[in-house]
């Protein structure tokens, strides 16, 4: 049980702590908030309205407070953002109602009243909103019940865009005076997307390439002279080894009668001869492919439509070239 009140009252101190920090770094800011006051109100008194509203801003962002958001309306009426400055007084009479301040919610109230007859306005019409509209007044959402309703809006350049599934989006820009107008803007009726491109099929494996003259001349070009290169090492390599062993046998065996000593040699004679046979019997072979290969090469130069086509003709028994036209 002690153990258990005492995380209790662990937990409340460092919730105590987590306040503590809060409350410091809320202390930390006023002093900052409070500079730019000042600041903003001297720079008012100077006449430097816009760097005065900048000031006044900034200080109620940081410690948000009704006087200060009452001398940044007043600023803002200064550089004409009548609009702006007549939503901040609506909402500084708002509180200073609910805190009691008849004096300042008082003020707040005449000078927004004054404000209302010198506010321009915009209103944006739309004779059958389809479903999912979208609207934004300089990027910012819109709201669809601010169709067809004149709102307050400060002077100056404004865009005004339309969008909504399955349809062109939609935008104009508006010019609003400085005071006193009503400009209206008439969305039309938004046109239909066009429809969306087929998605591409799921690709399959790539079809393996058709084998073309020119690539097929190449590989048995390729392969044919290489096959024969083979050929000629093997053979000429057995060949001088059998000449060698025939030579000195021819010594040691005369009339073709050898000792049965020299029979192991003579039998490796006979087996080089065929090995060197065999070999020059591959280079003749893979000479042959090799040239129908080079014949089978695409046709270059001005002759070349009236060039013979080689076809190479390998199988049992039967080693040659078909000639075709």
């Amino acid at each position: 049980m002690k153990r258990g009140l005492s995380f209790l009252g662990s937990g409340v101190l460092l919730g105590a702590v987590a306040l503590s920090g809060a409350a410091s770094a809320q202390r930390a800011v006023k002093p900052v908030a409070e500079v730019l006051f000042r600041q903003g109100r001297d720079l008012f008194k100077d006449g430097k309205y816009p760097e005065a509203c900048d000031k006044f801003e900034e200080s109620q962002r940081i410690e948000p407070k009704p006087g200060t958001l009452l001398n940044l309306a007043v600023c803002h009426e200064k550089v004409g953002k009548l609009a702006t400055a007549w939503a901040e007084l609506s909402s500084v009479e708002e509180v200073a109602r609910r805190e009691g301040r008849k004096d300042r919610e008082g003020f707040a109230r005449a000078q927004r009243e004054a404000l209302e007859k010198r506010l321009a306005r915009l209103e944006v019409r739309m004779a059958a909103p389809p479903a999912s509209l979208r609207l934004t007044l300089d990027g910012e959402p819109l709201s669809g019940a601010a169709l067809n309703a004149p709102f307050p809006i400060d002077p100056g350049q404004h865009r005004v865009a339309a969008a909504a599934p399955g349809k062109r989006a939609w935008s104009t820009d508006v010019e609003v005076p400085p005071e006193r107008a009503t400009i209206v803007v008439t969305v039309p009726a938004l046109e239909d997307a066009p429809p969306a491109a087929l998605a591409p099929r799921a690709a399959g494996p790539a079809p393996a390439p058709r084998p073309q003259a020119g690539s097929t001349g190449t590989v048995l070009m390729a392969t044919g002279f290489s096959v024969g290169a083979v050929g000629l090492v093997v053979g000429a390599v057995a060949g001088a080894l059998t000449l060698s062993k025939s030579g000195a046998l021819a010594e040691a065996c005369p009339d073709d009668r050898c000792p049965p000593s020299r029979r192991g040699e003579l039998s490796t004679a006979n087996t080089l001869a065929n090995v060197s046979n065999a070999g020059f019997a591959v280079l003749a072979v893979g000479a042959g492919v090799g040239v129908a290969g080079l014949l089978m090469l695409p046709p270059r130069g001005p002759t070349a439509g009236s060039r013979a086509a080689l076809t190479p003709v390998l199988g049992p028994g039967a080693i040659g070239l078909q000639t075709t036209f």
